[in-house]
């Protein structure tokens, strides 16, 4: 039985979320701790992050996906088939 293909987003989601929660761990870190650089990455990161959630669920995202998930799925239906 053949598992089928993920999409390949859930990677990028999970990446993003913990981007934001140790960026938001840095924050949190720098500013109790007196130290601006590391509050100042913090911010940074969560910037980085909030901007990769806006761009990564957008529609082009998704079609690309999918055409991605079906040329995998003909390449493999293909090399079943040959001998």
């Amino acid at each position: 039985m053949r598992r089928p293909v993920l999409s390949g987003l859930w990677l990028d989601r999970a990446l993003c979320a913990l981007l934001a929660l140790l960026s938001l761990a840095a924050l949190i870190h720098g500013l109790l701790a007196g130290q601006p650089g590391v509050a100042g990455a913090g911010v940074f990161g969560l910037a980085g992050a909030l901007w990769v959630a806006w761009v990564l669920p957008g529609a082009e995202a998704l079609r690309r996906s999918r055409a991605v998930r079906e040329a995998l799925e003909r390449a493999s239906n293909s090399r079943a088939r040959s001998p």
